[in-house]
């Protein structure tokens, strides 16, 4: 029996770091993220669908889901939560503390921050991942796109098949403090900043403060609104239920 903890994110390290490890199993995307956990931790690297958390959960006797995953991996918490509801089990959430809204444009989605992008010229520093590359390149014009993403092959893979030059990609791993992102904004001569607003503990800040003392644009793509358990919530919750499985193990 295993407790499905969905990581990736700077919470789900601290988390398993803090607590005892044996009766969890962390889900993460991709190897840098499997790199950031502790050498005995057990891990599942790569992405995986609703049919196949089904899978996951009934070959690995999976008692229990914490969604530890980022704020805008919307689909991957959606998923999980059915996948937890078809196989009986009950799911949680972490919700990250919201940041204060900060930034010169607000947008609610991509595509609302892609077509006012699309109306305007210059150099635009984006750190929202490659993900959704694509659709900031079908609006780029005459202007000039960059993209800061982690260092691993699928980022730049996905920036690559978007028809992004490696010039224009900054293949780094955070966090960043304001320092960095003032030489990096500066050396990139950037106009703009593209930005999510991620919550605590994401750089947020430390962004929109660098980009407002080069006096570039900040254009931010809010999260929604989501219900969830603080962080001292979750590892109480983890703890009991480990310590649960532990416990009928060993009388087993």
């Amino acid at each position: 029996m295993k407790l499905w903890i969905i990581g990736g994110t700077s919470e789900s390290v601290r988390l398993v770091n803090s607590v005892d490890r044996r009766a969890l199993i962390v889900s993460v995307a991709g190897e840098e993220g499997r790199d950031r956990l502790p050498d005995d931790m057990d891990v599942h690297v790569g992405p995986m669908d609703r049919a196949a958390m089904e899978s996951f959960i009934r070959e690995k006797n999976i008692v229990a889901v914490v969604d530890m995953s980022h704020p805008f991996a919307k689909i991957v918490s959606k998923e999980a939560k059915a996948a937890a509801l078809s196989c009986d089990i009950d799911y949680y959430r972490f919700k990250r503390p919201v940041e204060d809204e900060a930034g010169d444009v607000i947008f609610d989605d991509y595509e609302s921050c892609a077509a006012y992008i699309k109306e305007r010229t210059g150099t635009f520093f984006f750190t929202t991942g490659s993900k959704h590359c694509d659709l900031f390149e079908s609006v780029k014009g005459e202007s000039r796109h960059i993209y800061r993403i982690i260092p691993s092959s699928k980022s730049i893979d996905m920036l690559t098949d978007a028809g992004v030059a490696m010039e224009d990609m900054v293949a780094m791993l955070g966090p960043f403090d304001l320092e960095m992102n003032l030489a990096l904004f500066k050396h990139a001569k950037a106009d703009y900043l593209v930005t999510k607003n991620s919550g605590a503990g994401s750089g947020f800040h430390e962004k929109i403060e660098a980009a407002a003392r080069l006096g570039m644009t900040s254009l931010v793509i809010r999260t929604e609104a989501e219900e969830g358990l603080s962080f001292s919530e979750t590892k109480a919750l983890v703890e009991r239920i480990s310590n649960g499985i532990l416990l009928s193990l060993l009388h087993q």
